[in-house]
């Protein structure tokens, strides 16, 4: 186990313990490079698999799973904590241009027989 970081709180300071991490999260996993080889060459994260493969290997098990993707897009980008660091600007850059890309291109949001775009488009 590592300690990360510190954190003060009232006055109390907490620390935040992390295992250390195993083999898989250190490389990339087949599946996370079979995902960079399809990607677009613009849109490859490759900052983000040099610096942080675990979450690479993540969202290549999630790639095919839309409402999980978009949660872990969620988790990824959004600070529900209220005390996350975040991510490097270039890094913030690639997650925020793959996420983009799957919402729009890859697994488009489904829409329902009854959202107002369709009905719109029925009704013509």
């Amino acid at each position: 186990m590592n300690l990360t970081s510190s954190a003060n709180v009232s006055g109390v300071v907490f620390h935040t313990i992390r295992r250390d991490p195993g083999p898989q999260e250190q490389h990339l996993s087949d599946q996370a490079c079979e995902l960079m080889s399809i990607l677009d060459e613009s849109l490859r994260p490759t900052l983000l698999a040099a610096r942080y493969p675990r979450i690479l290997n993540n969202v290549a098990e999630l790639w095919r799973r839309p409402t999980l993707m978009d949660r872990y897009f969620d988790e990824l980008l959004l600070d529900n904590r209220g005390n996350r660091q975040g991510f490097p600007l270039g890094i913030l850059l690639e997650l925020t241009a793959l996420k983009e890309h799957y919402q729009t291109a890859a697994f488009p949001m489904r829409t329902g027989v009854w959202d107002e775009t369709n009905l719109t488009e029925r009704f013509r």
